[in-house]
């Protein structure tokens, strides 16, 4: 009877631990997952048109709506809380990627029309899942046109493959009225969260053409181009240099942005991020995993390319948009499962204070997060070798531990000594929380103890109920 009340007390305390945690839980930053429809799965062959097996070809593969909502917990168990799609709207038989759009009032039916959007939509609802959808500037009738859009590379290859695309002229306020009507009424009809763009005009501003009440992504393909009134903006120098980064050792890691930008390495009109590590002969799983660790540490909203979790490769239109492969590179896609755990388990860090502790060029980089509750530090070695890191202790360090939840390392301050010493071997991450020596602040732990906890009382129990038929 001793024993189970014991067991009692471990799963009561344990549980209050994580209640008392649970508002700190709840995820500051979107950790985004985007998706071209026509590239991710086609699971509904009875609406395919003019669809090709030869991945050399512009044209539709036969994605669909339901093709990614029957893969949702797959993007959701990775840590991934926001959807953003390529464009949804009815567009032209021969363009796979939904720029080329012939109405902006109507879903594109090759996708699974309303209906299988809506369904998409409601399902990651569902899962606690927000849902963002990239708005074109493609001009239909109606709307005066852009004369000089600014088109990077690929942008520019996309567009000579599709046809002749106008652009719709976001300074002119006729424009800005009809373009807000619009969006406003997708997103009003289907529950939309976020509208994001690929800026294609110098000096807009999205606070004249976007829809209120929902969250705003713009996304700078080019460093000519500037954008204001996005809530949240992507810059291409800023994208070249975290792929340039993790692309190899021995590089120069950019320091946490803080205002709010989006981080990626890169999105649906740039090269693929496994092509820099291709680039430099390193093996792409081990620099995605690096990359992930990076952007998962960042305090703002990050955004993560369908595929680059099994290393999907290409520079070229249509090259960079392969077929997603769900069933390839399991070890990287578990690496990024088991850091989501980790993350999802001490959401509070990404609302903490941050302090940059290593940022020397050299390619090893560590930052601290301040929180209410707990401390923690993410240690990032992205050299050649094996780096060693002298964290200081704070005030509130003294005689407590570091403990690692991604590798496992277990750090103390030596007798008299003002800093833990952590060693790192090459390409490795380490997330630790500083916490007291018990260690029950460690996730883990608590599951642990919870299971086997749980565990002991149902072998008590069937001990009990034996018992009277032994001794007869």
């Amino acid at each position: 009877m001793q024993k189970l009340l014991k067991y009692i007390v471990v799963v009561l305390v344990v549980g209050g631990m994580f209640q008392q945690d649970a508002s700190a839980r709840e995820k500051p930053h979107d950790r985004i997952y985007t998706v071209v429809v026509d590239r991710f799965l086609n699971a509904d062959e009875s609406n395919d048109v003019n669809v090709t097996d030869d991945e050399t070809e512009p044209l539709p593969f036969g994605g669909d709506f339901r093709g990614i909502q029957e893969n949702l917990e797959y993007i959701h168990d990775m840590g991934f809380d926001t959807l953003m799609l390529s464009p949804v709207f009815e567009r032209s038989a021969e363009d796979y990627l939904g720029y080329d759009v012939e109405s902006y009032g109507e879903i594109e039916e090759s996708f699974g029309g309303a209906e299988g959007f809506q369904s998409l939509v409601d399902a990651a609802h569902e899962m606690d899942m927000k849902v963002v959808v990239d708005m074109p500037a493609s001009a239909v009738e109606g709307y005066e046109t852009l004369q000089d859009p600014e088109l990077n590379q690929l942008q520019q290859e996309y567009y000579s493959e599709i046809g002749d695309v106008e652009f719709i002229d976001l300074s002119v306020p006729e424009n800005q009225d009809a373009y807000r009507e619009m969006a406003q009424s997708f997103v009003d009809e289907f529950g939309i969260d976020g509208l994001s763009m690929n800026v294609v005009q110098d000096g807009v501003d999205a606070r004249e053409f976007m829809p209120e009440g929902v969250t705003t992504y713009g996304i700078l393909g080019s460093e000519p181009v500037g954008a204001e009134g996005f809530d949240h903006v992507a810059s291409e120098s800023m994208r070249q240099d975290v792929a340039e980064a993790f692309s190899t050792t021995d590089k120069a890691i950019p320091s946490y942005p803080e205002d709010g930008q989006m981080l990626l390495a890169d999105h649906w009109f740039t090269e693929r991020f496994t092509m820099h590590a291709a680039g430099e002969n390193m093996f792409p799983g081990t620099r995605i995993q690096q990359l992930t660790a990076y952007l998962y540490g960042y305090p703002g909203p990050i955004s993560f390319q369908y595929g680059t979790e099994v290393a999907l490769n290409g520079d070229t239109i249509p090259a960079v948009h392969r077929q997603m492969d769900l069933w390839t590179d399991q070890e990287v896609v578990d690496y990024i499962k088991q850091i989501n755990t980790v993350f999802t388990q001490h959401k509070q860090l990404l609302g903490g204070e941050m302090t940059e502790l290593k940022a020397d060029g050299s390619g090893h980089y560590v930052v601290r997060y301040d929180t209410a509750d707990i401390d923690f530090i993410l240690n990032i070695n992205d050299t050649s070798r094996t780096e060693n890191f002298n964290v200081p202790l704070e005030a509130d360090d003294r005689g407590k531990m570091m403990s690692g939840m991604l590798i496992g390392d277990k750090l103390r301050a030596a007798e008299g000594q003002d800093s833990y010493n952590a060693v790192l071997d090459r390409e490795e991450a380490e997330l630790y929380a500083i916490t007291e020596e018990t260690g029950l602040n460690n996730g883990y732990v608590y599951a642990g103890l919870i299971i086997f906890g749980g565990f002991g009382i149902f072998i008590w129990i069937v001990a009990k109920r034996r018992k009277p038929k032994e001794d007869m």
